[in-house]
């Protein structure tokens, strides 16, 4: 729905429960739209037009005095807290997120209500001050807070009885509490991350036996991950990215029976990959980039890791070869080895892989958001690096298949089963030492946006089938040994002849090489054959005119002169007629001859 809500909604006395959520509302709503709705519990409004404004009067007192429910969401209640609030004792879920709020929250009024809360969201806002001390949050109802993305700073406040803390974020600053686990252990869901948190995890962590998921990324914490994950069988998600974590990985974490989501890119971290990740049965997602990990990708990973979909080992000091065993991981669709000295050959069994040929993959048995009322949101991340640059997936946008096997030492041909990967999104194999030809069938990959293939010894034409691949958004093929005129045509024409250089024997009309000037003789050849082309044109041409001009003479002979043969009445007439006008020619001529000679003086008496 659009336009304004009507002021006469609020004369619906008896309504009990407004909800006007998700629409495109424009304009302001004011305490005339709610003037006379003494029965309202619940009260829900939102808008996807920016900006529409929820404005009452300073002094206003709501009508509703047995209100239990609200939310506005990308509504603006601000710049101020909403004051009218305070004199709603029933309230029990209070959802302000996005709506404009700056300056602090009042803690007094925050402590008086906590009692009753079961939902806090005062998310998304520009809530400033420093974060509540004391809170009594006693609900039966295991109540979940979130004050994630405002501008809260000071050390962490120990709530008991919460199921749900987000804190994603903010300027919080100082340790995570040594006795978080005895203070707070009814949590389901832990989220401080983006944070200035120092110091260590926590021993206390492990008490939290119904932790779902703890997500301490993009903070300062140091140290080493504690051996303490037996304790913690509910645990689903564990992000410890963006840190200046050090030591090995605990054993321990692949005895977690439900752990499918394994973060901890961007650490200090350092242990023989070969022997670590035992049983790991549940893993989905293993991001270990920009660490110190050594050793070689381990040859039983289809055993310990066989629904694995998201591989990010980019930034470490991994060698050896990729084991062929990788193409036994069904549900692979992300495969980042980057920047490590892995050598051999690119296995063959890679365009087997049926995680690769889905189109724009993620995970569908499990979701990534928690988006029930209650739950807190983990915000799913996932970095990758396209055309140079970082590109960070967040919560389910769709993400294409890729494979970055760049900056290593890889060495033979690309294998052309690769090219039975029709809807992988990108490809990066540059900075290695791959020889032979790009596969001439190479343009099947028809949802291929980025392809680099710079830095290698690839040698050959370009495939003229590349020309298909109008999804192609960014194409590298520079510093090899490629020959041979450019592809024409489609996204061909646009690229910046930069792709191209360190290509000496590459031609083409936006290159500063001339075709017919570095293959003179294929150009004399290419001239004769289009002069001789152009020959064999003109002798259809002439070719076809002779034939219709015989064909025509044929048609109009037999018209005329068939008629007067097979039709005896037709012929007689058709004489007769010649013969008539014969004789009347004839008369005509003496007549204007005797005329011209009486006018002359010629007649003879």
């Amino acid at each position: 729905m659009n336009g304004t809500i009507p002021e006469s909604i609020g004369q619906l006395t008896n309504l009990y429960s407004l909800n006007l959520l998700q629409n495109y509302w424009e304009g302001t709503m004011t305490n005339i739209h709610l003037h006379n709705l003494t029965n309202l519990i619940s009260l829900s409004v939102s808008s996807k037009c920016y900006p529409f404004t929820l404005k009452v009067m300073n002094d206003w007192v709501p009508p509703f005095k047995y209100l239990t429910h609200v939310e506005i969401s990308g509504c603006l209640v601000g710049p101020t807290f909403p004051y009218w609030l305070r004199n709603l004792k029933s309230l029990n879920e209070i959802i302000l997120q996005n709506a404009g709020i700056t300056g602090e929250i009042p803690h007094w009024w925050l402590y008086s209500m906590s009692s009753n809360i079961w939902h806090l969201d005062l998310s998304h806002n520009k809530i400033s001050g420093y974060f509540p001390k004391e809170m009594n949050f006693t609900s039966s109802k295991s109540p979940t807070v979130d004050f994630s993305f405002n501008k809260l700073k000071g050390s962490i406040s120990l709530w008991s009885g919460l199921s749900a803390l987000y804190l994603r974020n903010n300027l919080l600053s100082g340790t995570v509490p040594t006795n978080i686990g005895e203070e707070m252990s009814h949590l389901m869901y832990l989220d401080l991350s983006n944070n200035y948190l120092n110091g260590r995890i926590p021993l206390s962590l492990n008490r939290i036996q119904n932790l779902s998921y703890l997500d301490l990324s993009n903070n300062y914490l140091i140290g080493e991950i504690p051996e303490f994950w037996m304790g913690m069988q509910s645990l689903q998600i564990i992000d410890l990215s963006n840190n200046s974590l050090s030591g090995g990985i605990p054993t321990s974490i692949c005895s977690l029976p439900l752990l499918f989501i394994l973060e901890l890119s961007n650490n200090n971290l350092s242990t023989d990959l070969s022997s670590a990740f035992q049983n790991c049965t549940k893993l989905k997602t293993l991001s270990l980039e920009n660490n110190r990990f050594f050793g070689s990708l381990p040859n039983e990973i289809t055993k310990n890791l066989p629904l694995l979909a998201e591989l990010l080992l980019r930034g470490n000091t991994l060698t050896g070869s990729i084991p062929k065993e990788i193409c036994r991981l069904p549900s692979l669709h992300l495969l980042d080895l980057a920047e490590n000295n892995i050598s051999g050959s690119i296995p063959s069994c890679l365009g087997d892989v049926h995680g690769f040929k889905l189109p724009q993959t993620h995970f569908i048995d499990f979701v990534y958001s928690y988006q029930t009322v209650g739950y807190v949101p983990y915000t799913r991340h996932t970095e990758l690096v396209l055309n140079g640059r970082i590109v960070e997936y967040l919560k389910q946008m769709p993400v294409h298949s890729t494979i970055d096997l760049s900056k290593n030492n890889l060495s033979g041909e690309i294998p052309e089963k690769i090219t039975q990967l029709i809807h992988l999104g990108a490809l990066n194999l540059s900075w290695n030492q791959l020889t032979g030809n790009i596969p001439r069938d190479i343009g099947l990959l028809k949802d291929l946006e980025n392809l680099d293939l710079s830095h290698n010894n690839f040698s050959g034409p370009i495939p003229p089938s590349m020309a298909s691949m109008t999804f192609l958004s960014h194409l590298n093929l520079s510093y090899n040994n490629l020959s041979g005129r450019i592809p024409l045509g489609n996204q061909f024409g646009t690229y910046d002849a930069s792709i191209y250089i360190g290509n000496p024997k590459l031609c083409g009309d936006h290159l500063l090489t001339n075709c017919s000037s570095l293959f003179p003789g294929n150009g004399e050849q290419d001239r004769k054959h289009e002069d001789n082309a152009d020959g064999d044109d003109d002798k259809t041409e002439r070719l076809g005119l002779y034939a219709s001009i015989v064909v025509g003479y044929i048609t109009g002979f037999w018209v005329v002169c068939g008629s007067l043969v097979l039709k005896r009445s037709w012929r007689h007439a058709y004489f007769n007629f010649v013969f008539d006008t014969r004789d009347k020619l004839l008369a005509l001529t003496e007549v204007y001859m005797a005329r011209a000679k009486r006018k002359f003086g010629l007649e003879r008496n």
